[in-house]
């Protein structure tokens, strides 16, 4: 069974009408009845929802009419180019060069992923893969050691069903690795460092559990703190190694400068002291970024954004905030207020739009994920498929 039990009566069987406020801003947060005349949209593909909201469902606001898993999103399929959901090919991660259609069927019950083994969680393997900055820095060998070292720590995830405290950070895993000057570097092309390749760290984190939820925390003296939900390591994922006991797992590290100047382009300002942000990518089944997905979150924030084509120097790109993701599948929801350092819960969901019959659109939910937002900090969530332990 799902973890809890939430409003599913609420916010998908009777599909009831919620308070509206301007999506532009902070999004509304009523409750249901509350007035307004939205009527929400429902992803076809919804029922893997079914008991998983927390706390009182949110208003559906104008420009946000699609309640997926309890986040009112803004309406996918506005492009004018192309209305469907597309897997991105030209990547260097993450991508599918064949352009295959997108994976969905992880959210149709026929599909579902199966339960882990009973003592899954007793098996362990090395994160294994590079330490590489989000977006600038990395360009010169003493940029992510010595002084301004980054700091890798894997926590467990605890979940509650309660907004105060689900998706709190669990125990720490091991120990923190810091970045030094003995790990190996790896050179990676980029456009970004004035002609030279990027000088990314190879790093080591042993003993990690399989099976498990978890979070993978970067910071450091010039780095804000980023922390990364969604990392869950079975035998069945192709980044799993069975031969070597590892998994690999790219860190990524986001510069002090990036965490004022993302806000300031996309918004027109920094994030307000104390605040945080929430951001990742949308991936299908597969783990391939999806363009022309639409997201957003449970909570209010000041802005959400999606990103230009540059994988190597990812910006804000305010020309796609009706259509969706672009080929980096990179989105930003900006100044979340944060309660205290134990952090404020979030629902993260996203949808777009397949071809059904005579080309008609078809909604489909691109899944959920519960996280939480720290002070000073972003949270990190790529959606990608749905986990064992989302299943209803």
């Amino acid at each position: 069974m799902h973890r809890f039990r939430g409003l599913w009566v609420l916010g998908f069987v009777s599909m009831v009408t919620y308070a509206c406020s301007s999506d532009s801003g902070d999004g509304g947060t009523g409750g249901a009845g509350g007035g307004g005349g939205c009527s929400a949209q429902i992803p076809q593909n919804a029922e893997f929802c079914e008991g998983s909201c927390l706390g009182e469902p949110t208003c559906t606001a104008p420009g946000k009419p699609v309640n997926s898993c309890c986040v009112p999103v803004g309406e996918p399929g506005r492009s004018t180019s192309n209305p469907f959901l597309k897997r991105t090919t030209d990547t260097k991660d993450f991508s599918d060069p064949t352009g295959a259609a997108p994976n969905l069927d992880c959210f149709d019950p026929s599909g579902y992923p199966p339960a882990p083994p009973a003592d899954g969680d007793k098996q362990l393997v090395s994160l294994k893969g590079v330490i590489k900055t989000f977006a600038n820095g990395g360009c010169t060998p003493a940029d992510l050691i010595g002084s301004s070292a980054v700091n890798v720590e894997v926590y467990r995830v605890q979940r509650t069903g309660d907004p105060a405290t689900d998706g709190a950070l669990g125990a720490l895993v091991g120990s923190a690795v810091v970045a030094n000057d003995s790990m190996p570097i790896v050179e990676e092309e980029v456009n970004n460092c004035k002609g030279d390749p990027r000088l990314n760290r190879e790093y080591e984190y042993p003993s990690v559990p399989m099976y498990t939820e978890l979070v993978v925390k970067s910071y450091g003296n010039g780095w804000s703190p980023l922390y990364a939900y969604n990392l869950y390591i079975s035998a069945a994922d192709p980044d799993y190694d069975d031969a070597s006991k590892s998994y690999k797992y790219d860190v990524r590290a986001l510069g002090s400068d990036d965490f004022n100047t993302i806000p300031t382009l996309a918004i027109g300002t920094t994030i307000s002291a104390g605040n945080g942000a929430i951001g990742g990518e949308v991936h299908d089944c597969n783990n391939i970024r999806l363009q022309f997905a639409r997201v957003d979150i449970s909570v209010p924030r000041k802005g959400l954004v999606y990103f230009n084509d540059d994988q190597d120097d990812p910006r804000p790109d305010v020309n796609r905030n009706d259509i969706g993701t672009g080929r980096t599948a990179l989105y930003s929801a900006l100044d979340i207020k944060v309660d205290d350092a134990a952090g404020t819960y979030a629902r993260v969901a996203g949808a777009g739009m397949v071809p059904g019959d005579g080309g008609a659109k078809v909604l489909k939910s691109l899944g959920y994920f519960d996280v939480r937002v720290f002070p000073n900090s972003v949270t990190s969530i790529t959606l990608r498929g749905l986990r064992p332990f989302q299943v209803p």
